[in-house]
């Protein structure tokens, strides 16, 4: 057994000591390029890294708030995966994350790539934005998200569920429900406006 658990610390040592060797090259190669949206592009950025790479996608889309005119791009990122998880091989090591984002247009290369590369980016729906604001106790740009989170239930509720009912009954009793959901997006919106946020 000693043995055993012996051989998973060397190994976890050697993974240590492999990624640190690769780890000047592999943000090199990530760094030089901030965005790719072309399968050859991708293709160029893929065949520098190790084939046994972790990959993911980000969870959301993401985008710099009340940029009006954006375009798609795909941002590759460094990542710290943790491999072997509760054993006694456990370490960390380098993947690759794809981020979707939405960057400024018309603009230079080098301006959308600046975009492009910011991990402070929050997400692009209302719902996750807010969460992004609130967390961070940005309460009045996490409330104005808020807001147009509420009036789209009120739509899906009042107009496309209740179009979708059989009984006029529901429908009706839907239409209540998504007026109640209106009215507290229009308190949600004042206090947007009012609220105070706490001071750092």
């Amino acid at each position: 057994m000693r043995q055993v658990a012996f051989a998973l610390g060397q190994a976890a040592v050697d993974a240590r000591d492999t990624h640190a060797e690769q780890a000047p090259r592999l943000r090199a190669a990530v760094a030089a390029a901030p965005m790719v949206d072309t399968v050859g592009e991708l293709r160029a950025l893929l065949e520098q890294l190790p084939d046994e790479m972790p990959l993911s996608l980000d969870d959301h889309h993401r985008a710099m708030p009340g940029e009006p005119d954006q375009v798609h791009t795909i941002h590759p990122r460094l990542v710290a995966v943790v491999s072997g998880l509760a054993t006694e091989a456990e370490s960390k090591q380098p993947g690759l994350m794809l981020t979707q984002v939405y960057v400024p247009f018309p603009a230079e290369d080098e301006e959308q790539a600046a975009v492009a590369t910011r991990d402070d980016l929050p997400a692009y729906g209302e719902l996750p934005r807010a969460a992004y604001h609130l967390e961070r106790g940005e309460l009045r740009a996490g409330l104005k998200d808020v807001t147009e989170v509420l009036e789209e239930l009120a739509h899906l509720v009042g107009e496309v569920a209740a179009d979708c009912t059989e009984h006029d009954e529901d429908g009706s009793q839907l239409r209540v429900e998504a007026k109640r959901i209106t009215h507290a997006a229009e308190r949600v919106g004042k206090l947007a406006d009012t609220v105070e946020e706490v001071a750092e």
